[in-house]
This record gives structure tokens, C-alpha cells and sequence, in this order.
């Protein structure tokens, strides 16, 4: 069975860090690609959330007794298989997921056009993802 109180500590966390990162104002892509300190702020916010969800698909499947993943990517993958998310999620989830490793494992030189538009354009799909756990996990 689902650990309810650990994924709501988690999906509390997640909000902790939107909210964090909704408080900053879009100066703009030129004035962010500049902005070191802005730049730090966003990209924390945005891995951590990342790393929150995954940590939260991979507890709903352990606790589930379903398939293992072979990949912090495919836990979106088995969420999907199991309509927790749908398929159109989890391939925005699985590229979150790259986007976190390619930062956190410096795979290459970090792309702030990237971030600005993950920060612009892509956390509602972190929101959609705390909405479904809620929903399949009957929080």
C-alpha cells in the first residue's frame, strides 16, 4: 500500500519549490541568461521538484508490486502502463527526467534557454503530475 503521509510530504515539497520559483519575476530570456543568481534559483527549484516526482512514481510502484523500472525515465513509463498518468505525461515527464540528469550529472554545458523555457512554459506538467499522484494514490 501507498505510504500516503511520505508522498504528501513529497507533493508538499514540490509546492514548496513551485512557489519558490513563482515568486521570481520573468525579467525577461536575455536579462535570465545573465542572471546567475536567478538562474540558481530556478534551476534548484525546478531539479528538486523534478527529483520529487520520480522519487514519488518510484514509491507508488514499489508499494504496488508493479514492474520495476530499469530507469529513472521509465518510472514514468510503468505510471503511464498502469494509468496513473497518461502516455502524453509521461513522455513530458521522461524528458524532465533527462533534463535532470543532463544538469546533475554535467553530461554537458547547462542550456539557460532551456531552463528559461522549462521555467516559462513546462512546470505545469510537474502540477498535472502532483495531480494525478493525488488522484491515483487517493490521497
Amino acid at each position: 500500500m501507498v505510504d500516503k503521509a511520505l508522498v504528501a510530504r513529497k507533493l508538499q515539497r514540490i509546492d514548496d519549490y513551485l512557489r519558490q520559483i513563482s515568486r521570481k519575476k520573468d525579467t525577461g530570456r536575455e536579462a535570465f541568461i545573465k542572471g546567475r543568481d536567478l538562474q540558481s534559483i530556478i534551476l534548484f527549484n525546478i531539479i528538486q521538484a523534478i527529483q520529487s516526482c520520480i522519487d514519488i512514481g518510484a514509491h507508488m510502484i514499489s508499494d504496488s508490486g508493479w514492474e520495476a523500472p530499469s530507469s529513472q525515465a521509465e518510472i514514468f513509463e510503468v505510471l503511464a502502463g498502469h494509468k496513473v498518468i497518461t502516455k502524453a505525461l509521461a513522455k513530458k515527464m521522461v524528458l524532465m527526467t533527462g533534463f535532470r540528469n543532463r544538469i546533475v550529472h554535467e553530461y554537458e554545458k547547462t542550456d539557460f534557454n532551456m531552463v528559461y523555457d522549462i521555467w516559462r512554459k513546462h512546470l505545469g506538467d510537474i502540477e498535472r503530475f502532483c495531480r494525478a499522484a493525488v488522484l491515483k494514490g487517493k490521497m
